[in-house]
């Protein structure tokens, strides 16, 4: 039987040549010695007061040991932090610096190590390293491979009662005080003189370093820096753009904020906007943890990166970082606005960083009765985490505004009906996530998508002894968990439990080590076969955004049962090669398009020279291509439209794909360049067919020049519809015709109709679909 012990390592600065005080000799420390510090270190090994004895004879002083380790938090971004307590006894007549020249052995007698220890180190910050080690079952010890190493930072060591020392840690992540700390770093930059709300040449302090900053808010007002000039070192300015204009992302070309201008007085505060222009999620948070003095070699950018490009690939950040928040909560924003997991792994030694999706594949299966302790599991629902429909506001356009609903332009929401019902969950449960400036559309998507799958049923936390031996997973591992609790209906153990590693605790006892471990389990999507139920309507619709952005090759089921509609409907999205989709349409739905708008008829005007000849005031235009019902995008698609479909929960289709129609041509005016009295117009024309349908172009107008005559119209073409047809013409007779709107499915000369499908390179198979059901229009699916 295998027996346990641990060895505490603890670094610490000492100094081993020349040491005085004073001109006495000193005791070998930065505190007792008046020679500077070289950035030497002595490791101070302790161990348990029961351990083997070892090679190399660590102190034998250890009485207790104490952690807690990291736990994640889904769905709040930040785990908690990991502490450490160790409680020694003292040792008399020793000295931890016998080497020192101050030590003599008098001093060596007197007093205690600790004692000693303590008056002549400052523990704070300083590295501690946990070794658990174990003797195998033929007596042997592995000292140099055998134990595994927790990291942690000491945070104080202080006396107790009975000659006990008392020596607390924190887990690294700690030790950037993100609850002190804020982000972006205030500057305490200012105005020197008033300005106006037109002034471009600003004067500033003398101290800030403007060189590298995008732009700068003044009160409510941001200013994009174009230069900056310190050629007078008493009289620091920089160079703004036109003020009162939005200020626009050099790279992405997004809209980063609007503003408006204004006056400004000395003195008050130039805050520098920290920039994120097409920055990745694992860039900003690096950039935020480091400002916060947290050690870069510490992250691990590579799993980071790799992360972030599996589970949120196509994610950027584009914003201007615009006051100082606690640097908890700016990683809050951030880890919750894309729904993600930080913590500081203490066996690792790295700061680690996961994505939560029901996408995410297990790393092993984890059995009662042997990973798991037997009769040591119990189950406690998080009801409170449970949420069958969520909803995001995002993009505010002014970031100076308030955090108020109002100051946000978007929302995202996403419910699953298929769980609502009285014979389910009566109503739905809802997750109201805090607005977010820092999520795009699709990430906003993502977010309500990825939480109400993974919550949309009650997790529960389950916590389970584990035995060292058996201890083959690790914090923030995708497990699957076969036990006596978790049932089939058939009264077996049911094997379709997913859960997510949250904490592994060790238990410190006489006898030895064991692990108490807890683990959030959900709803897994299990790769192939999922079916998802959209049941509102479509509009630029990405499906693989629908699906929670699975990131390994799947087949996966949409059951659409409402309506689409926009420039596009809806598209497979970026789903990994081999993938398929299957689209089942059900409760007649609607699958549709924009269709294509009409041009305008020509105005014309009368001039006084030459001999009052009309003259054209606005061209006729021609008509708008129709939108795109689906995009395929190259993802292998099956659409049932009618007929025996493959789900066993909607086994019969029923719905609809119809091309909208192209926008008819307004007309020129027969009268351009004559003197003819009267005067008459073009003619607009027709919208197309489709959802929302084409708009008719405007009618033409002939504006006389004299007040006395009445201003004469072109005619005025009717706008498509919904239900396919296009907008009627409604042709002046002097003027020439103009074009009807077209049908669903229905080029016109000008323009061409909207597409029921475009492959894009994808196989797309049809079932029960027909003349009636599906109009393809200049789709590439025949």
């Amino acid at each position: 039987m295998q027996t346990h012990f641990e060895v505490l390592e603890v670094d610490l600065p000492v100094i081993t040549g020349a040491c005085t005080v004073g001109g006495s000799p000193g005791f070998g420390t930065p505190l007792t010695c008046d020679q500077a510090w070289t950035g030497e270190y002595e490791t101070y090994k302790f161990t348990n007061e029961n351990a083997p004895i070892l090679a190399g004879s660590p102190w034998r002083l250890i009485q207790s040991i104490s952690e807690t380790t990291t736990e994640l938090k889904p769905g709040d971004g930040l785990s908690s932090r990991g502490s450490l307590k160790i409680v020694f006894s003292d040792n008399d007549r020793q000295d931890p610096n016998v080497d020192a020249p101050g030590v003599t052995s008098a001093i060596r007698r007197q007093g205690t190590f600790f004692g000693k220890l303590a008056a002549r180190q400052i523990f704070e910050n300083k590295a501690v390293r946990l070794k658990l080690y174990r003797v195998q079952q033929d007596g042997t010890i592995d000292l140099v491979n055998g134990a595994e190493t927790r990291y942690y930072i000491a945070n104080s060591f202080v006396a107790g009662s009975n000659g006990t020392w008392t020596l607390t840690c924190k887990d690294v992540l700690s030790l950037a005080n993100l609850n002190e700390k804020t982000w972006p770093i205030p500057t305490q930059s200012f105005l020197r003189q008033d300005i106006d709300d037109s002034q471009t040449i600003i004067q500033v302090d003398n101290e800030t370093d403007y060189s590298n900053i995008f732009a700068v808010r003044i009160g409510d007002e941001f200013m994009r820096i174009t230069g900056v000039d310190t050629s007078i070192p008493s009289d620091h300015k920089i160079q703004v753009a036109a003020r009162g204009f939005s200020l626009i992302a050099p790279i992405s070309g997004e809209l980063l904020t609007t503003t408006t201008f204004d006056d400004h007085s000395a003195g008050d505060e130039v805050f520098l906007c920290e920039l994120s222009d097409d920055e990745s999620i694992d860039s900003l948070l690096t950039r935020v943890l480091v400002d916060s003095d947290f050690d870069v070699s510490l992250i691990p950018t590579a799993e980071w990166a790799a992360e972030v490009a599996e589970w949120h690939p196509n994610d950027k950040i584009n914003t201007l970082h615009s006051e100082s928040e606690s640097v908890n909560d700016v990683l809050k924003k951030i880890l919750t606005g894309f729904l993600m997991d930080l913590w500081f792994s203490t066996t690792e030694n790295k700061a680690k960083l996961s994505a939560i999706s029901v996408w995410k594949q297990s790393s092993s299966a984890i059995t009662e009765g042997k990973e798991i302790n037997a009769y040591t599991i119990t189950k406690k629902p998080q009801d409170s985490m449970r949420a069958s429909r969520a909803l995001v506001v995002y993009d505010k356009r002014n970031l100076a505004d308030d955090d108020s609903v109002a100051s946000y332009k978007k929302a995202s929401q996403f419910s699953d009906n298929s769980i609502i019902g009285p014979e389910l969950f009566g109503k739905h449960k809802d997750k109201l996530f805090e607005s977010n400036q820092l999520i795009g559309t699709d990430a906003a998507d993502l977010l309500v998508q990825r939480y109400v799958s993974r919550f949309k049923f009650t997790p529960f936390i389950r916590t389970f002894m584990t035995d060292e031996h058996y201890l083959n997973f690790k914090t923030g591992d995708v497990v699957d968990i076969m036990t006596t609790v978790d049932l089939g209906v058939n009264g077996l153990p049911s094997a379709n439990v997913r859960a997510q590693i949250l904490k592994i605790n060790p238990q410190y006892t006489k006898e030895g080590r064991i692990y108490k471990v807890s683990a959030m389990t959900y709803e897994a999507a299990f790769g192939d076969n999922a079916e998802i139920v959209l049941d509102s309507p479509l509009s630029e619709s990405n499906l693989y955004i629908l699906a929670g952005a699975p990131s390994q090759a799947v087949t996966i089921t949409f059951v659409l049962t409402a309506y689409s509609f926009g420039s596009t409907g809806f598209r497979a999205g970026a789903f990994p090669a081999g993938s398929k989709i299957i689209l089942i349409l059900i409760n007649g739905f609607d699958g549709q398009a924009s269709g294509g708008n009409g041009g305008d008829g020509e105005s014309i005007t009368q001039e006084l020279i030459p001999a009052l000849t009309w003259l054209s005031a606005r061209s006729s235009g021609s008509g708008g291509d129709g939108g795109t019902v689906y995009n395929a995008q190259g993802v292998d698609t099956d659409i049932y439209f009618s007929g025996v479909t493959p789900s066993v929960a909607n086994p019969i289709a029923d719905g609809y794909i119809r091309a909208p129609g192209a926008g008819g041509k307004g007309t020129d005016s027969n009268e351009s360049g004559t003197t003819t009295t009267p005067g008459f117009a073009g003619n607009s024309g027709g919208g197309g067919a489709g959802r929302p349908a084409g708009i008719a172009g405007d009618r033409g107008k002939a504006d006389y020049l004299s007040d006395l005559e009445a201003d004469t119209f072109g005619g005025q073409a009717l706008n498509g519809d919904i239900i396919g047809n296009g907008g009627i013409t409604n042709d002046i007779p002097q003027g020439f015709a103009a074009e009807a709107g077209g049908d669903w499915g229905v080029s016109t000369g000008s323009a061409i109709s909207g597409s029921g499908i475009i492959d894009s390179g994808a196989t797309v198979t049809l079932f029960g679909s027909n003349a009636t059901r599906y109009i393809n229009g200049a789709g590439d699916h025949p």
